[in-house]
């Protein structure tokens, strides 16, 4: 097209769009009326589809196979304390998925070259789920009342903190009474109390074990000496909060506890001032009460709930596999499990009746047969995902009933009468009993099989299947046990192997239930707590687990694969070492509906109905505009 052509075209069109533009004048009212109309109109008819495709789909339901023992955070007993712990309160630093320490509420740290002092430097923008802000005064506070109240659960984390200085509200130095080179995994891993809540709890409970944030009475208790005693708008942020949710387990995590039913449910909704902005991702988190792993299987395979806390059943597998709208992922667990013995018991005192008992248990047979090749057998003191850190000379208790007959018949345990039990020196049936969890399947299982077994042996074995509380309660808390069989971490841990086998530990709740006493191991636990050169801490802690392989505490029976199944519209699943469901898949889970996943064209659509009200209104702004000026132009 010709310049002359083209100017002549614009002409025409600006000719046009004055004569508009007058007629405009006339009805512009009613023309701004009714696009103001239309887009409201146009703008509520979207948001009906909006709500529905993003309301939906907002709760998280994880299957949990028992409800929590402690809602008192001093107390973290179970898995299930763990859980609720793992979201509605915060840590220094969160395990990533390569099972390091990554900082979390730490925005930076660092220690001096002897070890000894150690400075962290918090966020600035973390608030407790009442509002009060969080500084590392609550962090203060919270080690001075764990080396106070000696909690079994944070204590050892902290016993090594001798003084603790603030240096301003975001940065703290702790200074050690000695060298404690775990100080970046034991304070990292360690719950944050907010004061203004814990300091006035042992002006009403004096044993601050026995305050229930949940209960109604306790928070009354405690509420009425904050608002005698603290600052009036601490006091009104604490109010408002007990309010409206009617408890003071008030933390920094990214959930805060909405509502709950003993042996049901806990509900738990979205912290709106999380400090890592964005997360999470669903607006409530419920934890479900399911009484097995087949009916939480069964919950899953029905839409009842999107994650299941335990691992497929193995019967299940198969099936499970083959439905389309599951995903059935198997990663290496961070567990081990394990039998216990209570090295107290007039039988169990015997550390050859011990290692006879290691013999007799059949390690492949639970792996092949009973877990279908979906484990390990565990014969180490560290769980072997830490390599650099297992000894690799430690003795290996073979399945061998030749061996374990020959090291009864040294400790003088003989059947005497012929009835086949053996007899003690005394004269005694060696007679025990194991504690098995009664809702895993595999290990009432694997307790079946070791009455077999050690029948072979002489020795009488009951499997006595016990709920989780009560297994919990008879091991830790009471000492009243012969054998058990549980899964656990922890203690296969290094950074945690000094705190579990020490004699200071072995007391009501404590991590010692086995009643394991050895000068030497109490020595190097301490020792290998404060030695730099890792090549030296490597050999002490070797040394620590020939002990322990030696005097046969514990039996490590298997490492088995985590399969925790889950609906495939649940999105944001991150699968690591222990299982889908983990921290950040709980802060990460998000629904994309099948088949929803938006077209270009889609996308492009969306775009502009998100921006249809400033769309419009530069459209009328426009047409304003020009109006306003073409009047000026007549005027003059």
């Amino acid at each position: 097209m010709s310049y002359r052509k083209t100017y002549k075209v614009s002409y025409e069109i600006s000719n046009s769009l004055g004569r508009l533009i007058e007629k405009l004048e006339d009805w512009l009212p009613g023309a701004v009326l009714l696009l103001l109309i239309l887009s409201t109109t146009s703008i509520l008819l979207l948001l009906p589809n909006i709500n529905a495709s993003t309301e939906s789909k907002q709760t998280l339901i994880v299957a949990m196979i028992k409800y929590i023992k402690n809602p008192n955070p001093l107390k973290q007993e179970t898995w299930y304390d763990w859980w609720l712990n793992l979201v509605t309160y915060d840590y220094l630093f969160r395990i990533d998925t390569n099972l390091e320490p990554k900082p979390w509420l730490c925005k930076s740290f660092k220690a001096s070259s002897d070890g000894l002092t150690w400075t962290f430097v918090t966020v600035k923008n973390a608030t407790w789920h009442d509002g009060v802000p969080f500084t590392v005064r609550d962090l203060a506070f919270s080690i001075e009342f764990f080396k106070k109240y000696q909690p079994s659960a944070w204590y050892p984390n902290i016993m090594y903190i001798d003084k603790v200085e603030v240096v301003n509200d975001y940065t703290v130095r702790l200074h050690l009474n000695k060298t404690f080179v775990w100080m970046v995994r034991r304070i990292g891993d360690t719950i944050i109390l907010p004061e203004h809540i814990w300091r006035y709890v042992p002006e009403v409970f004096e044993d601050p074990y026995k305050f229930n944030p949940l209960d109604k009475d306790d928070v009354s208790k405690v509420l009425a000496v904050i608002k005698e005693k603290a600052p009036s708008d601490i006091y009104t942020k604490v109010k408002a909060f007990v309010d409206k949710y009617g408890h003071l387990r008030i933390g920094l995590g990214p959930f805060i506890l909405t509502g709950w039913k003993e042996g049901e449910f806990i509900e738990m909704s979205k912290n709106p001032n999380y400090f890592r902005k964005g997360y999470p991702k669903v607006s409530k988190l419920i934890y479900k009460v399911y009484k097995d792993p087949q009916a939480q299987y069964l919950a899953v395979k029905k839409g009842e709930v999107h994650i299941m806390v335990w691992t497929l059943p193995y019967a299940v597998i198969e099936e499970a596999e083959s439905d389309e709208n599951l995903v059935v992922p198997k990663d290496p667990d961070v567990y081990v499990g394990f039998i216990g013995l209570n090295t107290k018991d007039p039988i169990l005192n015997n550390k050859l009746v011990r290692k006879a008992i290691a013999h007799a248990i059949n390690k492949t047979e639970i792996v092949e047969t009973l877990m279908l090749g979906l484990a390990m057998p565990a014969n180490t003191y560290i769980h072997p995902g830490y390599s650099k850190w297992v000894a690799k000379d430690i003795p290996i208790y073979e399945f061998n009933l030749t061996k374990a007959t020959q090291l009864l018949d040294m400790a003088g345990f003989k059947d005497i009468d012929g009835d086949g039990i053996r007899e003690t020196p005394e004269g005694n049936d060696v007679s025990l009993e194991i504690l098995t969890p009664s809702y895993d399947p595999v290990r009432v299982r694997i307790g079946d099989l070791m009455v077999e077994w050690l029948s072979k042996i002489g020795i009488k074995l009951s499997n006595k299947p016990v709920d989780f509380d009560t297994l919990v309660d008879e091991v830790s808390n009471k000492h009243n046990f012969q054998l058990y069989i549980i899964e656990s971490a922890g203690n296969f841990e290094p950074w945690f192997l000094a705190t579990y086998y020490v004699s200071s530990q072995y007391k009501p709740g404590g991590r010692n239930p086995w009643g394991f006493t050895n000068a030497t191991f109490n020595e190097l636990a301490e020792l290998s707590d404060a030695t730099i050169d890792e090549s030296e801490r490597r050999e002490l802690i070797a040394r620590m687990q020939r002990i322990l392989a030696n005097e046969v505490p514990i039996i490590p029976v298997y490492i088995r694969y985590w399969i925790q199944a889950y609906r495939k519209d649940l999105k944001g699943v991150v699968s690591m070492p222990g299982g889908a469901l983990n921290f950040w898949t709980l802060i990460n889970a998000h629904f994309v509906e099948e088949g929803k996943e938006q077209t270009m064209g889609q996308s492009i659509l969306s775009i502009l109905s998100s921006n249809l009200v400033p769309i419009i209104a530069a459209v009328i702004a426009a047409i304003v505009i020009v109006i306003v000026l073409k009047r000026r132009s007549k005027m003059v």
